[in-house]
């Protein structure tokens, strides 16, 4: 059950990827596809003959490989658990990011024509990384259903997708610990105003994108140059 967790995203990230940049679908284009089809399989997983429990979803988890999910040391340890996935991801993710195969996915998201004139095999790189973003999407996924006890369709929503990107925003783009730090950020201010002023969060995390755009180009990090200069010692050593 748990190599599911990864085989199957991979696999639905292969199929689409391999279609969609075959296509070369790319930039704004391929934003909206992929939005188009979550949206598509969130209503898809509404209907109720579908079998995963229609507009409530799942619900009521009790327990997690024998495990009671209400004891506080299975908690715990789940929290444990997700934390070392996160700095498990984070290591891959910077051993990418300075490898070979990195330097060359930075060379397309710079200049993907360029890129493919020199020779390189864009789709197969794009198709990659993609595949290896949704294999951690599974992952994440997997730990955040036991730990807040429901899933439902609505978690497709595209508001879910926007919501990540102000994450990067916030934090910084650019850098992985931007990301990081931007999604812990963001959901202390989600968890505030959903509790204290409910009718107000979605213009508040509207407001808190427009307000790091304009004041905060660099995001979180960039206000720290000390995190900054590391960020550059990586790409520099990339660069070698």
């Amino acid at each position: 059950m748990i190599p599911m967790v990864m085989i199957v995203p991979g696999l639905l990230a292969l199929v689409f990827g391999w279609l969609a940049f075959r296509s070369r679908v790319t930039g704004v284009y391929l934003s909206i596809i992929t939005q188009a089809l979550t949206y598509a399989l969130m209503l898809a997983f509404f209907r109720n003959d579908m079998g995963f429990g229609g507009n409530n979803g799942f619900t009521d988890f009790k327990d997690v490989l024998g495990f009671d999910l209400h004891k506080g040391t299975t908690r715990v340890t789940l929290f444990l658990i997700t934390l070392l996935a996160l700095a498990a991801s984070y290591l891959v993710c910077r051993y990418v990011v300075t490898s070979r195969a990195g330097r060359v996915i930075q060379a397309v998201r710079d200049s993907e024509s360029r890129a493919r004139f020199i020779g390189y095999k864009v789709e197969s790189y794009k198709l990659w990384v993609f595949v290896a973003s949704a294999i951690l999407a599974g992952i994440a996924g997997a730990l955040y259903v036991p730990q807040v006890g429901i899933i439902n369709p609505s978690e497709f929503s595209p508001v879910n997708s926007i919501e990540i990107v102000i994450w990067v925003a916030v934090g910084g783009r650019g850098t992985l610990y931007g990301a990081v730090a931007g999604a812990l950020i963001v959901n202390y201010v989600k968890t505030f105003f959903t509790s204290a002023l409910p009718e107000l969060w979605l213009y508040a995390l509207g407001a808190l994108f427009v307000l790091v755009t304009l004041f905060l180009p660099r995001g979180v990090v960039g206000i720290v140059p000390g995190l900054r200069s590391g960020d550059h010692q990586v790409r520099a050593g990339a660069a070698k």
